[in-house]
């Protein structure tokens, strides 16, 4: 027998040669096993030494015999264990029994032979060495393994087979359901009873014999091996593990799950000790008694009684859901084992026992499938694979297909991987569809109802649930929970001190830690971030509003996030910038909740929003994050009627940028800031930059340089600086693209320099890759290379994905001109793979003309044809037309391919491409 992969291969071993021939086919497929061995070999060869050969050979040839006459193969023998496959369960049952009446009538001497046997039919394929079929050979070998000599046992997928062609004469026992070693379900065993064989045995030798109250679930246990093993090694190492997690993740199902997988461990029994009924503390020592089965008697206390019962065993104690009685099982536990030397304890409760030596195992949800994989990849996630296991039992005919995918694992991620909350939405498909299921999740605690009739009342709907734990916190446990409802995606301390206007919530929060209703992440950031699960956000959003304090917490909330966008608006400018980066982008649903709230009506809030909005705009315009403009442009009609026009003068310049430089916004905004006087001159500067960069992109150079010249003089007066280097280098652009490329070097240097002395990354990158074009500009491909590669490290290092696509345009284009084609290749692939992550059709469309031109000079006539008509039609379909600076290159590009293919050809493949969608034209491209 080997190990391959994790697969027991059973191959035929030198011994086989005579009984498998060369070239021979055995059966496959579906495969009746016939696995035996001598009871105590290993004692007999010890004690009978010189006659164990002889007598080997004799029950081999037995053995042989009886699998051949019944049209047997013997694939493996390993000493005196046997392998043999049958075409038919009879025919395996036929040689068992033969084999058995042939053994026991044997005169073996002094020394008795006797054989235990196991027989199950599965699915195995024989592959000319070796059969392959881990599960079903391991049940085969489990199977016999329980069994004593003389004994013939069989698994009840055999036993099913019989049951039109039982052999006259033969009958079989029902054993019942056992627990069988490495097998997650129970396995129903049969023996076969024969009237000249033995058939009265003691009880199997399975786990199942071993004491325990373990419970038999009627549900399939679901993914979660890894935290199986965990628990198992955790016990091993540790005498109380604890496994802590919030309501409905599943911490009683894995409890039991590991237990029974521990029962070997145990002689003395695994026990489940069920906590959750009960409500009165004082029965508690009472109720671990019971489930032990331990009568007390007399006046003699509880505790007296059971720790007397427990000194000398080797135990598992199974005690589960601790929350509500935490202090006393907390005492029990810790009593029982300092007395206990042999005794080990796995808890389930919503926080740990606190006590010395517990080892705490905090229960993760399933593993989460991404709504935007495919069928195939979503299946594979355990949240998908529970609500399918549970959404057939009650739809046999649901099933998971390419058009439901996305829903169902929307449905299990917005239920947080959640076990009973993925197993009621599941109960549900039996009167909606799953897309309906999806788009009532806002309303969570009313769809998810209806959960088993003999659950416990707080697991038979998801609100009971949490309803439970809820009111196991203190009053201020309770304030401090619908408070942090508020906050969208997670929260820092720091903020929650100000939300909660409380200054010193840290003892409260890390009790709400401990009891599992906040989940706190030290891994990622620079500093802790605490969540709360979807599920328990909604239940707190509902409390809050009960509380009638929404309004001011909300009001709290968006001044935070004021204050913290003011804070941070500088910094994105400077050396720390990918540090504010990564803070401003865990609290983006913070922003963004706060910004819906300042639209509802009141004018104050509003401006508040359109300050908040104002103050993330250049944190907006370097990831390039266009839709975000949207709250600008929000704030500014919801505070029309606010007097605060410097506010508005600001918002409308920086909204032109945002909107990638929006003329119409850019005119509002000068318009306003020009009337404000010395106080609107940063807003007068921002609007003519955002002018003359429009200008420059309408191929109108001259005036570029005009409008950005004196957004430049404006910038020196209020001695902003990032202004000034962004003027500096928009003119160097400008002046490129006019061809005074030498002219250009002046501005773009002088900005480098500011950029540098500032430690300003983004900056620096920028001046640098406008000296990149200047050098292509006038054919030194090799020094623009260099400058846009230092330039390119920069914005690798910063994220900033709308410098890395455009300067991966430009170095395509120089490793074009010197004449590198697959690196331009690659160059012009990550960029349209990134247009593609964006879904930004204008730079899909660019990105495919890009190649298009390698295409071209690889004299891939054909291919670029199709890229340019899909290129084509999508910017037709969203509108986004060539700006008039790239037009001259285009109709170079598309004169080359006139010139190459005849006007039919040029037509059909023209068309082709046309005839793609956005995403096939892509995968065409990169493909």
């Amino acid at each position: 027998m080997l190990e391959s992969n994790g697969r027991t291969l059973y191959t035929r071993s030198m011994e086989d040669v005579s009984s498998v021939s060369a070239g021979q086919v055995l059966p496959t497929g579906t495969v009746t096993f016939l696995f035996t061995d001598i009871e105590g070999s290993t004692k007999l060869a010890q004690q009978h030494p010189e006659a164990m050969p002889d007598l080997l050979a004799r029950h081999h040839e037995i053995l042989r015999q009886s699998i051949h006459t019944y049209n047997g193969f013997v694939f493996q023998i390993i000493g005196d264990a046997f392998c043999a496959a049958f075409y038919t369960v009879g025919d395996g049952l036929n040689a068992a029994v033969d084999a058995q009446r042939r053994l026991q009538s044997e005169n073996w001497g002094d020394t008795l032979i006797r054989v235990r046997m196991g027989l199950h039919t599965g699915s195995a394929e024989w592959d000319g060495d070796a059969y392959h079929g881990y599960l079903t050979l391991a049940k085969v070998q489990r199977v016999m393994s329980v069994a004593w000599g003389g004994q013939v046992l069989l698994s009840n997928s055999s036993a099913e087979l019989l049951q039109d062609e039982m052999p006259k004469g033969i009958a079989l026992r029902n054993l019942r359901e056992h627990r069988l070693k490495g097998l997650p379900a129970l396995e129903h065993l049969w023996q076969v009873v024969s009237p000249d064989l033995q058939q009265d045995f003691p009880p199997l030798q399975s786990l199942s014999e071993i004491p325990n109250n373990l419970p038999v679930q009627l549900t399939r246990f679901i993914g979660r091996e890894q935290e199986v093993e965990e628990i198992k090694q955790r016990l091993e190492k540790n005498r109380l593990v604890t496994l802590t997690g919030s309501g409905g993740v599943g911490k009683t199902r894995l409890s039991i799950q590991a237990a029974s997988r521990l029962l070997e461990d145990y002689p003395h029994g695994v026990w489940l000790v069920e906590l959750a009924p009960l409500t009165d503390p004082e029965g508690v020592t009472g109720t671990v008694c019971a489930a032990l089965d331990i009568t007390l008697q007399g006046l003699r206390p509880p505790i007296n009684v059971l720790t007397e019962y427990l000194y000398s065993k080797k135990l598992l104690l199974v005690v589960d859901n601790c929350e509500h009685l935490i202090d006393t099982c907390a005492q029990l536990c810790e009593s029982l084992l300092h007395t206990c030397p042999e005794l080990r304890i796995l808890a389930s409760s919503r926080e740990a026992l606190g006590i010395d030596g517990e080892n705490t195992y905090r229960v993760p949800s399933l593993s989460l499938p991404d709504p935007k994989t495919g069928r195939d990849a979503i299946e594979g996630s355990e949240a998908v694979r529970l609500f399918m296991e549970r959404a057939t039992a009650n739809l046999p005919e649901f099933e998971l297909t390419e058009a439901n995918a996305s829903s169902v694992a929307q449905i299990c991620k917005r239920l947080d991987g959640i076990a009973l909350a993925i197993e009621l939405a599941a109960s549900r498909v039996k009167m909606l569809k799953v897309e309906q299921i999806a788009s009532r999740l806002d309303d969570a605690f009313r769809l998810l109802t209806g959960g088993s009739r003999t659950a416990l009342p707080r697991q038979q709907t998801l609100r009971a649930l949490i309803d439970w734990s809820y009111n196991l916190l203190s009053e201020q446990g309770r304030i401090l929970l619908r408070r942090l409802s508020v906050f969208m995606g997670g929260w820092t301390l720091e903020a929650a001190e100000f939300v909660a206007d409380d200054a010193d919530i840290l003892d409260l929060l890390t009790h709400l830690v401990d009891k599992s209703l906040v989940a706190v992440d030290l891994e990622h950031g620079d500093e802790p971030r605490y969540y709360l699960l979807e599920t328990i956000r909604q239940y707190g959003r509902e409390k809050l509003s009960e509380s009638g304090e929404v309004d001011s917490i909300r009001d709290r909330h968006l001044a935070y996030y004021l204050a913290f966008a003011a804070r941070a608006e500088p910094e994105v400018q400077g050396a720390e910038q990918r540090l504010w980066f990564d803070r401003l982008d865990a609290d983006i649903d913070n922003f963004r909740a706060a910004l819906e709230w300042s639209l509802n009506g009141d004018t104050e809030r509003a401006e508040t929003g359109l300050q908040l909005a104002s103050s993330l705009w250049w944190f907006w315009y370097l990831r390039s994050n266009r839709e975000e403009g949207q709250w600008l442009e929000k704030t500014l009609e919801a505070s029309q009627s606010s007097t605060d026009r410097v506010s508005r003068a600001n918002a409308l310049a920086r909204l032109a940028w945002v909107r990638f430089f929006d003329e119409m916004y850019a005119n509002e905004g000068l318009a306003l800031g020009q009337s404000l006087g010395p106080v609107g001159r940063e807003s007068v500067a921002l609007a003519l930059l955002g002018k003359g960069a429009w200008a420059m992109y309408q191929a109108d150079y001259a005036q570029a340089i005009s409008l950005v010249e004196e957004s430049l003089q404006l910038f020196r007066e209020i001695e902003n600086r990032w202004g000034i280097c962004e003027a500096l280098t928009w003119i160097g652009l400008s002046l490129i693209f006019q061809g005074d490329h030498e002219k250009a070097m002046g501005p773009l240097q002088e900005s480098l320099a500011l950029a540098q002395k500032a430690r300003d990354g983004n900056e620096i990158g920028f001046a640098l890759w406008q000296l990149g074009r200047a050098a292509m500009a006038r054919g030194d491909y090799s020094q623009a290379t260099t400058a846009m590669r230092e330039s390119l490290d920069l914005y690798r290092e910063l994220k900033l994905s709308g410098g890395i696509t455009f300067l991966l345009g430009d170095l395509g284009k120089a490793s074009l001109g010197q004449g590198n084609y697959q690196q331009a290749s690659s160059y012009y692939r990550e960029a349209l793979t990134i247009y593609w992550d964006w879904g930004n059709k204008r730079y899909i469309a660019q990105g495919l003309e890009q190649l298009a031109d390698v295409a071209m000079v690889c004299q891939q006539y054909q291919h670029a044809a199709r890229l340019m008509g899909a290129a084509e039609a999508i910017r037709q379909a969203s509108g986004a037309a060539l700006f008039p600076f790239q037009t001259e290159d285009y109709k170079r590009s598309l004169n080359l391919l006139r010139s190459k293919l005849d006007e039919s050809t040029l037509s059909t493949h023209w068309s082709e491409g046309q005839a793609m969608d956005t995403k096939r034209a892509v995968e065409y491209a990169l493909g």
